[in-house]
């Protein structure tokens, strides 16, 4: 330790400071698109389901319950024994395994959604089935939503260090993971400085993105939005 290094060197003598720095790029890129993959595609599904009902909804649900029949960890486990350690197709894996709560959320808050009297008149007016789903009732079911990816996105951060630190992450890329291994030594010393700094990167990333859909949540809400309206 000494100014040149605030958070003192990992056991290969690199900066532990500048690593994490570099390793936020590797866990916010995987919590983005893994989520954004998985929004797209639950709230596609679920809006179709909460809106068509009947014939639709019993079908979607069938599938919803298959994906959430398959573990993403022992898939990607496959998947990295036969590819190799690719980012992208852990990306793509969390994103398409991921999306069932979206789809549940969404396609409950449409259920309730589709008999509204705006709702009707949209139908009336003769819009398309896109302006309909997505701009004018989307928005008034997005807010359960917004909690849920926040939680994701922490999720997929705690799962790409978990892949990391067992050894399975992407090659070559800097990881609050593989930091976290390097905390102990082959020797049995454990160096609680390597382990402490990825560990607070961690939990801090994860709680912030918590507070982040709290906010979002009250700021999008149209009920919070018209309490707050009553009350000034």
């Amino acid at each position: 330790p000494g100014g040149e290094h605030l958070l003192r060197t990992e056991i290969n003598g690199a900066d532990i400071l500048s690593r994490m720095m570099h390793a936020s790029r590797t866990a916010l890129a995987i919590g983005f698109v893994s989520t954004g993959i998985a929004v797209v595609i639950g709230v596609t599904l679920g809006g179709l389901m909460g809106y068509f009902a009947k014939a639709v909804d019993m079908l979607g649900m069938r599938l919803v319950e298959i994906f959430e029949a398959i573990p993403s960890l022992f898939l990607i486990l496959t998947f990295v024994a036969f590819f190799g350690h690719n980012i992208i197709m852990i990306m793509v894996i969390l994103g398409v395994t991921s999306w069932t709560g979206y789809a549940r959320f969404i396609r409950a808050e449409f259920l309730k959604l589709r008999q509204q009297d705006f709702v009707v008149a949209a139908q009336a007016c003769g819009l398309p089935l896109r302006s309909i789903l997505f701009r004018h009732m989307l928005p008034n079911g997005m807010a359960p939503v917004l909690v849920g990816i926040s939680f994701s996105v922490g999720a997929a951060i705690l799962f790409e260090a978990t892949l990391s630190f067992l050894g399975l992450g992407p090659v070559g890329e800097p990881s609050w993971g593989s930091l976290l291994e390097q905390a102990r030594s082959s020797g049995g010393k454990f160096y609680w400085w390597v382990a402490l700094f990825p560990g607070l990167a961690i939990f801090l990333t994860v709680f912030s993105y918590n507070l982040i859909g709290e906010a979002l949540r009250d700021a999008i809400d149209p009920h919070t939005q018209r309490l707050k309206r009553q009350g000034g």
